[in-house]
Formats: structure tokens, sequence, C-alpha cells
């Protein structure tokens, strides 16, 4: 293994070429890499124009999440290329039939259609709750807001509600994993009793259908590398952690821009109101006015 995640998954994506083209008499120097996939998708396999590509989620590979990395080299990697070899030899398989899934096999992949590594959507910010039961569960922008109205989300196969007095961290922005997640301690609220739902199944379905698409837009000079690991006290105040994340921010020696990023990402802010508020706390935690004029 090298020191680099990509140079490791690159080499894995030539030996599994050279394996395929021995094996099945296809030509895979056709066959483009690219690290640009974002979202809760590991790759992707395509074909247009006789031109092949395999697109990998770069997030996966290089947040340091050694789990997230094996699957990739060890599983996703061989799932797309048997899905190029099938694209060029159409009677060894289709989709993830079991022609498909054999030619998987042979080229070192498990043969699953999907991956069971946790993932960060590729848009808007991410959020991790701990249910009500205790399981760790991530959803979007648009149902951490219906969350925070007061609205209670029940979960299948026992993993209980997700409700306001959860606790909750930001996990990632924008397809990126945070190095250090932005974590809200749970508020002391009695968990519902009973959901009352004409269709929870249904109901959760639409929660985490892949056609969801946050809101949130990626703040302007946000670095994901030096996001504040400030925790927060139970019904504390978005002013109260704005502050708190300031003067940590500040602290450390980042940015003006990145203070406004966290504020941004932990509160919901828009862009001007997290300045407004950081120039009317700035002087309560002690910044001078040069740092942010």
């Amino acid at each position: 293994m090298s020191d680099s995640p990509l140079a490791d998954v690159s080499e894995k994506f030539k030996h599994v070429c050279a394996l395929a083209e021995a094996r099945y008499g296809v030509d895979m120097s056709k066959v483009r890499l690219s690290f640009d996939l974002k979202g809760r998708v590991a790759g992707w396999a395509s074909r247009k124009a006789g031109v092949y590509g395999v697109r990998l989620n770069r997030d996966m590979i290089t947040r340091g999440d050694p789990k997230a990395l094996k699957d990739m080299i060890e599983d996703t990697v061989p799932h797309e290329l048997a899905h190029i070899v099938c694209y060029m030899n159409p009677k060894l398989g289709h989709n993830h039939d079991y022609g498909w899934q054999s030619v998987c096999r042979a080229l070192g992949g498990t043969g699953k259609r999907t991956h069971d590594v946790e993932t960060v959507r590729g848009k808007g910010v991410t959020y991790e709750y701990t249910s009500s039961h205790g399981h760790k569960i991530r959803i979007g922008e648009r149902h951490h807001q219906r969350i925070q109205r007061g609205e209670t989300i029940p979960l299948r196969k026992g993993k209980g509600s997700l409700y306001k007095g959860c606790a909750f961290s930001i996990v990632g922005v924008n397809g990126k994993t945070l190095a250090t997640p932005i974590v809200k301690q749970a508020v002391s609220l009695t968990p519902p009793a009973h959901v009352v739902s004409p269709d929870p199944v249904q109901r959760v379905r639409v929660v985490f259908d892949n056609s969801i698409r946050p809101v949130m837009k990626k703040p302007e000079g946000f670095e994901l590398t030096v996001t504040p690991t400030t925790s927060f006290a139970p019904g504390q105040s978005k002013a109260s952690i704005s502050r708190s994340i300031m003067l940590a921010g500040y602290k450390r020696g980042e940015s003006y821009e990145q203070i406004i990023s966290a504020m941004i990402a932990a509160n919901g802010y828009d862009r001007q109101l997290a300045r407004a508020t950081f120039k009317a706390n700035a002087p309560k935690v002690g910044i001078p006015s040069s740092f942010y004029q």
C-alpha cells in the first residue's frame, strides 16, 4: 500500500483491468477512471458512444476511513469493472443479474448490488442523529428542519424514531465528510410514546429515497478540515452556539470566512445572518473588530 489512497485504488483498477482482459478478451484500455463522484453512491460505470468510464467516490477514498477504503478497493472497483466487461460483451450479463455476479466474483468482488459504508450527501449538509432507540441515522437538511420544527419521523426495523430531543452531529457538507463532526447533545425532551402515522413504512421510504435533494448550498470559503470541535449543551441558543464556534475558531487561528461557514452549518443561518451574528457577538467573546472588518 502506498501513502496515497487514490494511488492504491488506481493500482487496483489497473490490476482488475488486466485480469478482465486475460479472462474475457476485452480491451480495457478504453476505460477511463475518475474520482469525481459525490453523495451516497460508491461507484458508477458508464458507456456512451463507445467511450467507457468508471467514476468513484473521492470522499469515501480520502476521508481516512479504513473500512470505506477497503470496501472501495476490494469490492467497488471489481463491481464497476464487471459492468464494463458486460457492456463490452453483453452475452456475459446485464445489470446485476446472475451473469454479472459471476463476472464480478471472477474479478475479485463479492457480487453484492450495494455497499454498506456510511456516506454523506453530495449536496448540502448531512446530519447524523441518534434515534430514540440509540441507532445512528443520517439525514439531509430538509428532514433535519422538519425535526427541528417539532415533527417526529418514525423508523423501520425497531430503530425507534427521530424527534427534536435527539442528539445529532453535522458530519458532512456537499459530499465531503467533516474531519471532526460538529456535535449537538440531546435536549431533555420526552421521546414520543407513539407516532400516529397512517403508513409509517411509506413515510420512511420518502425520508430515505435517493431523490431527496437538500436545499442548503455550500458556503463560500468553507474549509472542512478545520471545523470547530465544539459540543453544545442541551437547549443552548443559536447565539450561544455561534459564540462558542467564534471563540474556538478564533483561538485556533481560523479565518473569518471559515468561522462564518461553520456558523452557517451549525445553525442553518444564511450568510447575511451569520455575518450579522458574528458582528454583534464578537465584542462579547473578545474578538477585535480588525479581525472581521
